[in-house]
């Protein structure tokens, strides 16, 4: 029946998995329709699914015994392999949607985010895997095509392809199904032991499913190596993908079945300590998780369907009091006062936690851009504004709507478990992309990694801003965005001297490409982490009532008819755009500088330009420290109009082309840099003084302008140095740094709009000087 010891391995290996996937499922049905005598959807869901699951692996165990692949002209052959691949998805989304609907049925009394978040991934699984179901089945022209090589006149689109871009859906529904939980289970009312098994007993099925899915994409990477090259037989990767495809359907089903095992297992365990160690159900969970729990309120009917064996019944202990304390189960964490309130090592401490956020986005988002840089996606100048470009527009567009929306109407933790999650998702599109070249995909992902980028620095800014005393805020914010560029210069070290890795070899492509995966998950575990971290509410109501934040008076009108906050804000705004618009124009344009002087001088470059752009982050990162020591003593207008005419004096002789080498052009930029990266957020930290409430909102606003500033202008840089030529391009920048400084005028020209603007480094020297004259006295 065999043709080697290859298709026996494969028919075995499938067997053995649906065989216990089988023992799973019937445990499941005996424990919900026989034991508790309660079932819904989800099992019938769940039924549907294991029965997927064997026509699935029989296909792929009858294709195995013909030995998938080997004779091409084979419809046989061709045709199993063809079913496989087309009752894959449906096979997976079923097995996803039972558990989905087993986590809708727990929280269906309380436990919103559960809720919220089942509903979103079960339209995310619904909605991808009809599309990519129907991709996959109809991706020939005529569909015959796709199992008869004979078929004339055809069209197909590669079936690695639909299954690598459908790659991304599969992980992140994956990692969606693994998180959900765990917040809603890390309250129960249970000792640390008990609820770990819980939590285990729900996150250990989408470990395996996560798991074998990367096992079976890395399998189909192989496979399109090999049928792009011809190095290996044809049969062996493609039975492996099918193979990995079977197993992870069975594996799904084995997930969606461990959770409702409890009741069976009470019945065949024979010892009161291995029963007390799985005591939980769906109806104890609901229980739990029920608003009436402890009240004299009964639950509904369902929720009260009891087990008929109670020998595993739970005896819970009493629930810590939830108006002081956020209780976790393992500890109590004080619930943080209100954010303006935290003076000294609070302030410094929370401040740290938000701004460790920030250096490790900025080391994700350069980590990314450096792997991405090293798959030769982009060809042309064009094509690298536009992938830069891509990733400030997401940031300019989505970030103000998505990330003031969340921190407004939900709250700060879950405005950073979105802005984790975009990332994530944005990350994991990257992996598709750079195995199949797409360079739209690509710029997808940039939207949503700088979408992230975006919301992040929109909250952490508004915290920095409002979280400790209000003089020291424009330090504050400094800092943060300075450690996000030491983040960024230290990832990008990483990755192109100790991580380098040559691509000409596709291999090394595929072992690169795990670096997307790593980051991802690094992602998730980072949401996780802060989830549970007490934060301080950003938007407290409080801000609204409590006199003394608002240090603006919103009374002062220009004209009579215009606030002067508004117009504050909206000069901030047109700063920020132009600041930022300037910096990155410079940025993407330098090397078409180096470039031509280095050709005309016949000068080589003291650095290269890789090496270049991370001194530059490094430069930026100096000057944001300087800038924040510069702001106790100095006002910040001062500072940021003396780095305005910086950027003017640089972009001036870059434009007047005198440099006598290229190294020279390289020892200016790096010399003024130092005052020049810290503009922009600069510009947003003198915005935001004051604000309180409206301190979120301003800081969208300026984020916003920032992102697109930086997105749009070198897109004019581009037209007019092709059209001119790259020095005359440079006037744009002197323009540009020109608007920008019309901020730091407008606040020394109108001081209504400064409010209470008092250096606090001063105060503190001569309150130092004070305490040592009173000791001298004594």
């Amino acid at each position: 029946m065999f043709l080697g010891k290859h298709s026996r391995a494969l028919f075995i290996i499938v067997t053995v998995t649906f065989l216990v996937a089988s023992v799973f499922a019937v445990g499941r049905v005996i424990g919900r329709f026989g034991i508790v005598k309660r079932h819904g959807w989800d099992d019938y869901v769940f039924i549907a699914a294991w029965i997927l699951a064997f026509g699935l692996s029989f296909t792929v165990g009858f294709g195995t015994s013909m030995d998938f692949g080997d004779g091409d002209g084979d419809t046989t052959r061709l045709r199993t392999q063809y079913t496989a691949m087309v009752m894959f998805i449906p096979a997976l989304m079923t097995a996803k949607i039972s558990i989905l609907l087993l986590y809708l049925d727990i929280a269906r009394q309380s436990q919103k985010f559960l809720r919220v978040g089942s509903y979103i991934t079960l339209a995310i699984v619904l909605v991808g895997s009809v599309i990519l179901a129907f991709m996959t089945a109809l991706r020939c022209r005529p569909v015959e095509a796709a199992y008869n090589f004979a078929a004339r006149d055809h069209r197909c689109i590669p079936i690695q392809n639909i299954w690598l871009s459908a790659w991304p859906i599969n992980i992140a529904t994956e990692l969606a199904i693994l998180v959900l939980p765990i917040p809603a289970l890390a309250t129960l009312p249970l000792t640390p032991w008990r609820k770990s098994m819980v939590i285990l007993s729900f996150i250990l099925g989408a470990i395996l499913i996560g798991v074998i899915d990367v096992a079976r994409i890395y399998n189909l990477q192989l496979a399109v190596i090999d049928l792009e090259q011809a190095t290996a037989p044809r049969p062996v990767n493609v039975g492996m993908a099918l193979l990995w495809s079977a197993v992870e359907v069975n594996t799904a089903v084995i997930g969606a079945a461990i959770p409702t095992l409890p009741p069976v297992i009470r019945r065949l365990t024979p010892f009161n300590a291995l029963r007390l160690t799985f005591h939980g159900s769906t109806r104890t969970l609901r229980q739990l998780f029920s608003p009436q729990a402890g009240s004299q309120n009964s639950p509904s009917p369902n929720a009260l369907e009891h087990h008929s064996n109670r020998a595993g019944s739970l005896s819970t202990p009493p629930i810590p009091p939830e108006q002081d304390t956020v209780y976790f189960g393992f500890i109590n964490l004080e619930q943080p006062k209100c954010i303006v309130d935290m003076r000294g090592s609070e302030c410094v401490k929370y401040c740290a936690i938000i701004n460790l956020l920030l250096f490790l986005n900025g080391f994700i988002y350069n980590m990314l851009f450096s792997i991405n840089t090293s798959i030769p996606i982009v060809k042309t100048r064009t094509q690298a504004v536009g992938m830069v470009s891509a990733c400030y527009v997401g940031a300019g567009i989505l970030s103000p709507t998505i990330g003031y929306a969340i921190l407004r109407c939900v709250g700060l933790k879950a405005t950073i478990a979105t802005s984790l999650a975009i990332s994530c998702v944005g990350t994991l599109i990257f992996w598709p992309c750079g195995a199949v070249g797409s360079y739209p995909g690509f710029v997808i992902g940039n939207i949503m990694v700088g979408a992230s980028l975006g919301i992040m620095e929109i909250v952490a800014s508004t915290f920095n801003s409002l979280c400790g005393p209000p003089s020291y805020g424009t330090a504050r914010i400094l800092i943060g965005t300075g450690l996000e560029a030491v983040g960024g210069t230290l990832s990008s070290v990483l990755a192109t001297k100790i991580l380098a890795i040559h691509v000409e070899d596709t291999h090394n492509l595929v072992a690169l490409q795990w670096a997307y995966l790593i980051i991802a998950l690094f992602t998730v575990l980072l949401g996780l982490l802060y989830w549970y971290v007490p934060l301080p509410h950003v938007m407290d109501p409080e801000l609204r009532t409590r006199s003394g934040i608002l240090t603006v008076d919103t009374s002062e009108k220009h004209l009579g008819v215009v606030p002067v906050i508004v117009v504050s804000l909206g000069v901030a705004a047109l700063s920020s755009f132009c600041a930022a618009g300037a910096l990155a124009s410079l940025r993407t344009s330098i090397g078409s500088i180096l470039s031509i002087v280095s050709n005309r001088t016949k000068t080589a470059l003291e650095l290269p330009i890789s090496d270049f752009q991370t001194s530059l982050t490094a430069i930026y990162a100096a000057g944001q420290f300087l800038f924040a020591f510069l702001s106790l003593f100095i006002p910040p207008r001062v500072i940021l109009l003396s780095a305005c005419g910086t950027g003017i004096t640089l972009a001036a002789v870059i434009s007047s082309d005198v440099f006598p080498s290229a190294a020279m052009v390289q020892q200016v930029t790096l010399a003024l840099s130092i005052l020049l990266g810290g503009i922009p957020s600069m510009v947003v930290a003198i915005a935001l003084q004051g604000l309180g409430w409206w301190s979120a909102l301003a800081c969208g606003l300026l984020i916003s302008s920032c992102s697109l500033g930086a997105g749009i202008c070198p897109w004019v840089m581009l037209a007019v140095s092709t059209n001119k030529s790259a020095q005359y391009a440079y006037c744009i920048v002197v323009a540009l740094f020109a608007v920008g400084g019309v901020f730091p005028l407008y606040l020394s020209l109108v001081r209504s709009a400064r409010g209470r603007e008092r250096p606090p480094g001063w105060g503190f020297i001569g309150a130092v000087f004070q305490r040592r004259s009173r000791r001298v006295q004594v």
